[in-house]
């Protein structure tokens, strides 16, 4: 067949473009698998701080949880259940107006502390008032204060435990945080990119989460008035001589967290680790280069540990 005559002598005219675009169309291809290793690697990094975060901070919500039981749920259930002429009156948290277990913010106030956001750790001596005008009879005396001791004493107990739990699993070395992101990092030769123990990951992560201060609020004693003491058939109205003083730092009565820690839950704490994506096929070193690192933001809120004691903390990741 014969070309035409323009045609003549331009056969190898397509070869230059197609060897200038091969090469480079290759490199796209590399270039893109190469992207893809390192974005695949950040993504399984922020999945396990993501994951190592919210499970930290859940530990601090449902620590909040728990101090909104002891200082108020629990209480104003117990004693609101019992005679009303063997209750102290007005010296345990209860609440204020009727409510739905719906509402936003409980108002379960009141008792030895009442709406003091800032409880004194001592509330000195306790006088005991029980219901009604004048004097009481001194058996129905030691019955209320035996069903007051009682109660508290059990969420002393309870509150203590509860202390001592948070601060040796999570404030002393996060070890949670550091588990899960140990657990989410590992490779298949059973280390993790943050280290061959759960205990040498997440140093930084862990520095993210801030110290909180569990207060404990407490009794000196107390003394009843006034009572009706029978003696002989004859009747002595009166206040109980001196006071009763509780060994060691008293009777327990509440447990708060200092308002500014909690507004800083509130804001959200900040979890951030770096990791090492590893050389790149041409042996590009990305943790020399940019020091890659994931983070996350949590928050916990929606309650109320006191006043107003509201047991609804909840945890909120923002990544």
């Amino acid at each position: 067949m014969n070309l035409p005559e323009r045609l003549r002598g331009r056969g190898g005219q397509l070869a230059v473009p197609f060897l200038l675009v091969l090469p480079s169309f290759f490199l796209i291809v590399i270039f893109l698998v190469q992207i893809g290793h390192l974005s695949r690697e950040k993504i399984r990094q922020q999945f396990a701080i993501d994951a190592a975060a919210t499970l930290e901070m859940e530990s601090y919500a449902d620590l909040l949880n728990r101090l909104a039981y002891v200082n108020g749920v629990f209480p104003h259930r117990i004693f609101r259940g019992g005679p009303e002429n063997a209750t102290p009156s007005g010296l345990y948290p209860t609440a204020q107006r009727p409510f739905s277990t719906d509402e936003p913010v409980w108002p379960i106030s009141g008792g030895v502390a009442g709406g003091n956001p800032d409880p004194p750790t001592n509330f000195g001596i306790l006088h005991m008032h029980l219901p009604g005008e004048g004097g009481v009879a001194m058996d129905a005396a030691e019955t209320a204060a035996y069903n007051y001791i009682s109660v508290y004493r059990w969420l002393g107990d309870v509150a203590t435990a509860q202390k001592l739990v948070f601060e040796k699993t999570t404030l002393r070395n996060h070890d949670l945080l550091r588990k899960a992101l140990w657990m989410n990092t590992r490779t298949a030769s059973g280390g993790a990119s943050c280290g061959e123990f759960a205990s040498e990951c997440g140093e930084l992560a862990a520095a993210g989460f801030g110290d909180i201060t569990i207060r404990m609020h407490y009794l000196q004693g107390f003394k009843h008035c006034p009572v009706v003491i029978s003696i002989g058939g004859q009747s002595y109205v009166g206040e109980l001589e001196g006071a009763f003083n509780f060994a060691g730092a008293g009777l327990f009565q509440l447990a708060t967290i200092p308002h500014d820690q909690l507004k800083a839950m509130e804001d959200g704490w900040v979890a951030k680790t770096h990791f090492d994506p590893g050389p790149n096929d041409f042996g590009t070193n990305f943790k020399e280069m940019m020091d890659p690192y994931v983070r996350s933001r949590v928050t916990t809120r929606g309650g109320q540990v006191w006043p107003d004691t509201t047991p609804k903390y909840y945890t909120r990741l923002y990544p």
